[in-house]
């Protein structure tokens, strides 16, 4: 077995505009614009007098009358800020992934570094080359590098076109952040609220109704400062989600392309609780989470458009349905066997300790007992790279597929909430 290994990290930090200035700030304090994010809308609203008031704040009934339960009151076409959930929801979810992804990151700019020095990833003593490796193009990256400079070599030059295209990159996920918007914001125009319209009405009576609730709506274009500030919090929503994504998809290549140069191992002393894997751990954690953050919002955006108007949204739905396997599945794929490699690796050590030391198996009985506990101890060992709690694969698996169960529902079976 080859000896430790040192690499450069995966830092999108150094890649991306967002952040780059603010990597060593402690996550916390990223909380801090969501006091002068919420105090800007409650501004604009009272300075265009789209606030409301108590009365205004009828979550229970509007949620009712979405799903179908019969209206115990006339649902009145006005949605000042009060009345409006979905926007708290969605203003409480970009600043939760804005904190998030600083978090990921943070995490993703240590891991391999981590896992190299926990001794967890261990060079081979050659390169594995096959026809995904090609593909990949590891078998170029790594020609003429030693086995012990493989993994950081593929790193390296990864990172280096990234760096030097951060700023096209920042345009380019900018633009396709503000198209996504400009489709939002016309689905929104053409079918917000109108899964609350009352009961009995015509299509004609029905189309009237949603046009003056959007001419009411806070953040419609009838009120021009809210209107801004929507736009502004729905492209940075989707800027931040493009991110998550294109940033997994990265990490996620990485992750395939070193196992062709380097193997799992443990730290059998245990130092961080999970023989070393902790880096990748607090990575992968984040990952679950974002995913199923994007979840949450694509199933509140498909509610409050109602699930028949998915195609306003399909492109990010589509994006989810594409990535969610790829960035949380390709993982655990990768990673599945690494305890059982690790575990094989410790016990040839062990073995060869017993050669080397001339032991025989029937007669040094007292000789071998630490290395045959030594040796249990290692097969009974709990290493698990990608470790989630209970809890959160249950929550994850719920709030995870939520979009996916509504539009598959909206397109293969005649479910339309708020249709009455």
């Amino acid at each position: 077995m080859t000896g430790r290994i040192a690499t450069e990290d995966f830092d999108p930090f150094r890649f991306s505009l967002l952040y780059r200035n603010v990597k060593r700030l402690h996550t916390g304090w990223l909380a801090l614009p969501a006091v002068a994010i919420v105090g800007v809308l409650v501004l604009v609203c009272l300075a265009e007098g789209t606030f409301g008031g108590p009365a205004d704040f009828q979550p229970v009934a509007d949620t009712r009358r979405a799903v179908g339960v019969p209206e115990q009151a006339r649902s009145a076409p006005s949605f000042p800020f009060m009345r409006d959930i979905v926007s708290w929801m969605l203003v409480v979810i970009v600043i939760t992934g804005a904190v998030l992804l600083h978090r990921q990151w943070q995490h993703l700019a240590r891991c391999l570094s981590g896992l190299a020095g926990n001794g967890v990833l261990v060079a081979r003593d050659r390169p594995r080359s096959n026809l995904l490796s090609r593909l990949l193009r590891v078998d170029r990256m790594t020609a003429g590098t030693p086995p012990e400079r493989a993994l950081d070599a593929v790193v390296t030059r990864v990172m280096a076109p990234l760096e030097r295209r951060s700023a096209g990159l920042l345009l380019c996920l900018s633009v396709v952040a503000l198209v996504l918007t400009i489709l939002l914001v016309l689905g929104l125009e053409n079918n917000v609220f109108h899964v609350l319209a009352p009961t009995g009405l015509d299509e004609e009576a029905k189309a009237e109704w949603t046009r003056q609730a959007y001419s009411s709506w806070w953040a419609g274009k009838h009120h021009i400062a809210g209107h801004i500030l929507y736009w502004v919090l729905a492209v940075f929503a989707i800027f931040i989600i493009l991110n998550f994504q294109v940033v997994g998809v990265i990490a996620v290549y990485l992750a395939v392309a070193m196992q062709f140069v380097v193997r799992p191992s443990a730290d059998w002393l245990n130092r961080d609780g999970r023989y070393g894997w902790a880096p990748l751990a607090r990575v992968y954690r984040t990952v679950v989470w974002s995913n199923a953050l994007l979840g949450v919002t694509l199933t509140i955006v498909l509610a409050s458009l109602g699930i028949d108007n998915y195609g306003w949204v399909a492109v990010l739905v589509v994006v989810y349905i594409l990535l969610v396997p790829l960035c949380v599945v390709v993982p655990w794929l990768v990673f599945r066997r690494a305890a059982e490699a690790a575990r094989d690796a410790r016990a040839e050590v062990l073995a060869r300790l017993v050669d080397q030391r001339g032991l025989d198996i029937d007669s040094d009985l007292e000789a071998l007992a630490p290395i045959v506990a030594e040796l249990e101890r290692c097969r009974s060992a709990r290493i698990r790279p990608l470790r989630l709690g209970t809890a959160s694969y249950s929550t994850y698996v719920v709030l995870a597929v939520l979009p996916v169960l509504l539009t598959a529902a909206q397109i293969f079976l005649p479910l339309t909430f708020g249709t009455r």
